[in-house]
């Protein structure tokens, strides 16, 4: 399984979000929009989604650790405010 897979089913097994966009391009990155996420810091979101990639099935390595850029964690009223919904 390639990081880009691996990265998809631990936030997917973690979050079971409402939408997963990720691109891998020099690294991964891209958002997650869950419930989870109503009413939180964006220290907590990141918190939870370092969480997720650590405890999944098949945790990340340090190499593939360094390779997730970035993820933002948005609720769903976000991402419609924003558009990416």
């Amino acid at each position: 399984m390639d990081l880009l897979e691996k990265v998809k089913a631990a936030l997917e097994q973690y979050f079971q979000p409402d939408l997963l966009k990720l691109e891998d391009d020099d690294g991964i990155s891209g958002y997650v929009v869950a419930q989870q996420f109503r009413g939180m810091s964006s220290l907590d979101r990141q918190t939870l989604i370092d969480q997720a990639l650590r405890r999944s099935k098949e945790p990340l390595s340090r190499e593939e650790n360094r390779r997730v850029i970035a993820i933002a964690g948005l609720s769903p009223e976000e991402a419609i405010a924003s558009g990416v919904s």
